[in-house]
């Protein structure tokens, strides 16, 4: 994998991450209980 392809992946999996937050931080808050929004929020720190 060259330092280009390494790079790019990275910022993928970064974008991913924040995405996946951002969702947990508002988009769960109705649809799920407490409990398991809590996993979710401690498993994406």
């Amino acid at each position: 994998m060259t330092p280009a392809h390494s790079i790019q992946s990275g910022a993928l999996l970064a974008a991913t991450a924040v995405a996946l937050g951002a969702f947990a931080a508002h988009g769960l808050k109705g649809h799920i209980d407490s409990h398991a929004l809590d996993i979710f929020n401690t498993a994406a720190r």
